[in-house]
């Protein structure tokens, strides 16, 4: 009988596994993990983002700006995301997670990070760091998806273009950021967490009866 016992906690806790990664499963908007495949030449650019002042390259990890900080208008990209990169999205799909390194610049005070998101039906939402020091490295935040971009997601619309601002007032000197991933996902609902719970609480009681 304990041999059933422990094969059923093993397999609760495996099952319980499963649903919690297939329920928040993300997408990337480009259709690879990093915004590493974004052709900066198809792209346009306003403010310091306009070449010669800033250097933009695709990199593993996303696609990296080395420009200049300083007083003047927001720098921009906006970037029409072709047909062979736009993916399709799980219409429950409720929140976006935006991940930015910053490689280099001294934020002397907050900078804001922005990215705008376009559907096919024609919604446009913008989403922002607020005026926050970056930290150096990894920069990771996670947003509710706006109206319109939900309803339309939810009503079947993909993500077709998306539009790159940050404001570079309180940098001194250059600064160099890359736009690493722009993933839609969906939040686990609590019937979910709770199963996630009981398999982790499963394979606890599995370890202890080993």
């Amino acid at each position: 009988m304990k041999q059933h016992t422990k094969w059923f906690v093993a397999a609760l806790a495996v099952a319980s596994g499963l649903v919690f990664a297939n329920s928040v499963q993300a997408q990337a908007i480009t259709g690879t993990t990093y915004l590493s495949n974004i052709n900066p030449a198809a792209a346009s650019y306003t403010g310091y983002w306009n070449t010669p002042l800033t250097t933009i390259t695709s990199t593993p990890t996303g696609l990296e700006f080395n420009a200049p900080g300083g007083t003047g208008s927001f720098s921009t990209m906006y970037y029409a995301i072709p047909a062979g990169q736009q993916t399709p999205l799980n219409p429950l799909d409720t929140q976006v997670t935006f991940h930015f390194l910053w490689n280099s610049g001294n934020a002397v005070a907050g900078v804001n990070v922005l990215f705008a998101l376009d559907d096919s039906m024609g919604g446009t939402d913008y989403y922002g760091t607020g005026y926050n020091v970056p930290t150096p490295g990894l920069n990771s935040y996670t947003f509710a998806l706006q109206a319109p971009n939900q309803a339309h997601v939810a009503a079947g619309a993909i993500i077709n273009g998306m539009n790159f601002q940050i404001d570079p007032a309180n940098v001194s000197g250059n600064y160099d950021i890359t736009y690493s991933s722009i993933t839609l996902s969906q939040v686990p609902e609590p019937t979910t967490l709770a199963l996630v719970g009981l398999g982790t609480a499963g394979l606890l009681a599995f370890r202890r009866r080993k």
